[in-house]
């Protein structure tokens, strides 16, 4: 679903990238885009925060006056916002819109190739995520033997004989594998073998891939995320994967001020500053938020909401560092832009703007009346809803205090136009009885 959903984000990632030339600078040509295309959006946010504020006293009204009627509470509330056109969800679409640009976010940069790789052909990417995929599987699996591939082939052992082997084992993590996969996995890594230069040392495919400042297990969890892999590892060994493919990762600029985007954060690297920087700013964020809110006269934050302002700077920590370092740093591009739109939009949206603003909103809602928005239309609704439960509690009131009062006959159609000619007849005798006139039936 979400690369469905990451597909046009992509594209427009793709375009940023034709033009910086780099994979972190388009992340923040990116964010600036989506941005601007939001500002509108976001505008009309900060106006209905401003209506929702300068409504505050009279909603405190009301809940003083129906403290005890909460179906009262509901259904005054729900006019209030009715008749001052002010829509107490608007604030919720620019969160949404986060996560999901955020989760759209997570796809394009664990899959950068099938966004940004236009000349690599579908069957070439799933080849070399089928390839690191494996390679890593197979290493594993000699490694749990307490063995590597340059010991075996230093016995002249064949390798893939003893592949063979061990996918014969019970329960062996080579059994899906056919024995033409084995025999082909077995060439790479003697072609492979004491071929990469480590610290000073030379290593075989096996052991970088084993080594986790090379290669992070992270990467090979899910088939998208090996795309990371294989930009680096196509470049240590090319034999293995399409011409096209490697030529474009030659190419391929995936860093950020030097940093790799698909390394992951920790403790031990400089990596971690990714995290803390996005944490900071996120609080920043939140603290200049809550400033600008107190200042124009906003209700005081609940205990809740203050549980969620600050639980998003937590989040934006977890993310950062659970995630490649791409996602942080969009997150941080993110986080810092929002602040410089945060202080723009409290600056330029002056009281008596928006007091302009309010008017001119109210005075097109009132042209409106006729067409009614799907929200208006939800709260007549509900409001009906209410009415109807009030009225039906009152009924049962009535019957409670008269239980012996009858029941109410219920009459067909023809038996009510039948007792509404009796009626009728019956006051004509009356009137030629006092009249002394003939009554004809």
């Amino acid at each position: 679903m979400w690369s469905i959903i990451a597909w046009p984000f992509g594209k427009i990632l793709y375009f940023c990238y034709l033009l910086v030339k780099n994979y972190g600078w388009a992340l923040f040509l990116f964010t600036l885009i989506i941005k601007l295309i939001m500002l509108p959006s976001s505008v009309k946010t900060q106006i209905s925060t401003e209506k929702m504020n300068r409504l505050n006293p009279k909603l405190e009204a009301i809940k003083k006056k129906y403290a005890n009627n909460q179906d009262k509470l509901n259904e005054a509330t729900m006019e209030l916002y009715n008749q001052e056109n002010v829509n107490p969800m608007g604030s919720c679409l620019p969160t949404l819109i986060t996560f999901v640009l955020l989760f759209a976010i997570i796809e394009v940069v664990y899959a950068p190739l099938s966004y940004i790789g236009n000349d690599i052909t579908s069957d070439a990417l799933d080849a070399a995520e089928e390839m690191v995929t494996d390679v890593y599987e197979v290493s594993s699996v000699i490694d749990e033997h307490e063995t590597t591939v340059s010991e075996i082939l230093a016995e002249n052992t064949n390798l893939y004989d003893i592949l063979l082997e061990y996918k014969a084992e019970e329960d062996s993590d080579l059994a899906d594998y056919s024995d033409e996969r084995l025999e082909e996995l077995a060439g790479y890594f003697e072609l492979y073998n004491d071929a990469y230069e480590y610290n000073g040392e030379m290593i075989g495919l096996d052991e970088y891939f084993l080594d986790s400042n090379l290669v992070s297990s992270r990467l090979v969890a899910t088939s998208n995320r090996a795309q990371l892999l294989v930009i680096s590892v196509s470049q240590d060994f090319p034999d293995m994967f399409d011409e096209s493919l490697v030529e474009f990762c030659s190419e391929f600029d995936y860093t950020f001020l030097g940093i790799e985007l698909g390394d992951y954060p920790s403790w031990t690297s400089v990596l971690v500053l990714i995290p803390i920087l996005s944490l900071a700013l996120q609080l920043i964020l939140t603290f200049v938020s809550q400033y600008y809110t107190k200042k124009k006269g906003g209700a005081a934050t609940s205990g809740s909401m203050k549980i969620m302002l600050y639980a998003m700077p937590l989040l934006s920590f977890w993310i950062a560092f659970s995630f490649p370092a791409g996602i942080g740093i969009y997150w941080i591009f993110s986080s810092l832009l929002s602040l410089v739109q945060t202080v723009g939009l409290n600056l330029y949206l002056t009281p008596a703007r928006v007091d302009k603003i309010i008017a001119k909103d109210n005075e097109k809602a009132k042209k409106k009346r006729k067409k009614k928005s799907l929200y208006q239309q939800a709260l007549e609704a509900q409001q009906m809803e209410l009415q109807g439960k009030n009225r039906k509690s009152y009924d049962d009131d009535d019957e409670d205090e008269d239980d012996d009062a009858p029941e109410e006959v219920k009459l067909s159609r023809a038996q009510k136009k039948e007792a509404e000619r009796n009626t009728l007849n019956e006051a004509r005798r009356r009137y030629a009885e006092k009249y002394g006139d003939s009554v004809e039936e």
